[in-house]
């Protein structure tokens, strides 16, 4: 049975550097009755699996605020605005990891969240890649590591990830044989 929701109402009660906060008041033709959804707008971001001639994986860590824990995580991050998922690609892989790709392949997407956030994350395979670095961005304190492919995958099917866009991004990689 398929609900139509109708968005009576809208109010933006945050907006910030990346993200906005509205609050709907949504109308569901099921129920007859209004409810309120929060949503947190996002410009999307991408997530890179970048893999070496020998099938390493590059890996960052860095603290992240939100859950106060240092993560080991693919390369990743916000679009800018005017900016497409393929340069955004492009401009993390040299920001976080110091390198560029000769080739750089969409393995998929997917919602980080739906059910509060918008955010899209397209995932991106980089081949051939060569040292090319760009500042850090200032409130990074990035550390690059190398791990082989084969090990990675056992380290996630093993549940030693917690960041989801690295455990979906691998997946998607391993799945499509890229």
């Amino acid at each position: 049975m398929k609900t139509k929701f109708e968005v009576v109402s809208s109010k933006y009660v945050y907006q910030g550097r990346v993200v906005h906060l509205r609050t709907d008041s949504v109308s569901s033709s099921l129920r007859k009755q209004i409810v309120c959804r929060e949503v947190v707008e996002h410009p999307g971001s991408v997530a890179i699996v970048a893999i070496d001639e020998h099938d390493n994986v590059y890996l960052v860590s860095q603290y992240r605020h939100a859950v106060d824990k240092v993560l080991m995580e693919i390369p990743a991050g916000t679009l800018e605005k005017g900016e497409s998922s393929f340069d955004t690609a492009k401009r993390e892989l040299r920001e976080e990891i110091g390198m560029s790709a000769d080739h750089l392949i969409s393995a998929g997407s997917f919602y980080l969240a739906p059910g509060y956030s918008s955010e899209t994350m397209e995932v991106y395979l980089a081949k051939g890649l060569n040292p090319d670095p760009l500042p850090q961005d200032v409130d990074e304190d990035i550390v690059v590591h190398i791990v082989p492919f084969e090990k990675l995958l056992e380290q996630v099917c093993a549940g030693e990830f917690s960041d989801i866009k690295t455990v979906a991004a691998l997946l998607l990689v391993a799945r499509n044989n890229l």
